[in-house]
């Protein structure tokens, strides 16, 4: 303001200062550099926070901490969620045992805790319902074991969790913010457009005759937990998963699958349903 005044006193245009709308210009120029000051701002962002916990604590008669604060304590959390990510080691699969003691019926070993899993949780699995009695510590790279009972008639059944083995897998590591949902999303629907236009991969479901198994299946995409833990259970028989061959391009997953021996523990147990494809034929 003092430079333009000395460029028109300068100039010899002294009555331009005595204009009203110079004048009206120079104070909006003025109070807006004023609101924009750093320490302005800071001082708005105070005051309308203290507004605002002041309208808090007269509703709800509770103390509200400052913004700051929250956002140190959200940091912290979630580089202390990351340090313990990192500590548990890699997410596997669960191991599922089926087990015949009075005490329990059922052992799960998982990479992860399960959070809510106490004797209020009844959880869903192979449509029948177990509670859970304890949990105990594990080995790498299963940290935790859970032993589960089946639910005795008259119970109440508060909480229904219908497990799934591989939940621990691609269940979320922490919650997600709003870039990690839209990049979830994103990506769930190029993947269900990718599936829309690609043809059904329908398995080839084989029965034989040998030392290697029973049943031979031939896929277009890997089976995720088809290992020698898990049990398939395919048209009421359970098999047990063994090495199969090279595959083909078109089917490049081949696996070939064997009758579960009398007494052999079942640990995961999966329901196979190949969409389209017929029963198997007679032995060749």
């Amino acid at each position: 303001m003092g430079d333009l005044g000395q460029r028109a006193i300068a100039r010899g245009q002294e009555g331009a200062l005595a204009n009203e709308v110079v004048h009206f210009g120079m104070g909006a120029v003025a109070a807006a550099e004023y609101i924009l000051h750093p320490l302005t701002l800071l001082l708005i962002y105070f005051i309308v926070e203290g507004a605002a916990r002041f309208l808090a604590a007269l509703v709800t008669e509770e103390i509200t901490g400052p913004l700051p604060l929250y956002v140190g304590a959200w940091v912290e959390d979630r580089l202390s969620q990351t340090r313990a990510e990192r500590a548990l080691g890699p997410r596997v699969p669960d191991i599922v045992e089926c087990v015949y003691s009075p005490d329990y019926d059922l052992r799960i070993f998982t990479c992860r805790r399960k959070r809510g899993w106490d004797r209020l949780m009844t959880v869903d699995w192979q449509e029948q319902l177990y509670e859970v009695i304890r949990e105990e510590a594990g080995k790498l790279p299963h940290h935790f074991i859970y032993r589960l009972r089946r639910s005795p008639p008259g119970r109440v059944v508060r909480i229904v969790h219908r497990y799934d083995p591989e939940e621990v897998v691609h269940g979320e590591r922490h919650p997600p913010g709003f870039l990690s949902w839209l990049s979830e999303q994103g990506h769930r629907r190029l993947t269900d457009l990718r599936e829309q236009h690609e043809s059904p991969a329908r398995d080839i479901v084989e029965a034989f005759s040998g030392p290697d198994g029973e049943l031979r299946i031939a896929s277009r995409r890997p089976k995720p937990g088809w290992d020698y833990l898990a049990t398939i259970e395919y048209l009421d028989q359970l098999y047990e998963v063994g090495e199969g061959p090279p595959g083909t391009p078109a089917y490049p997953y081949v696996y070939l699958l064997r009758k579960l021996p009398p007494g052999k523990i079942v640990r995961t147990e999966l329901r196979y349903r190949p969409a389209g494809t017929p029963a198997p034929g007679p032995p060749q």
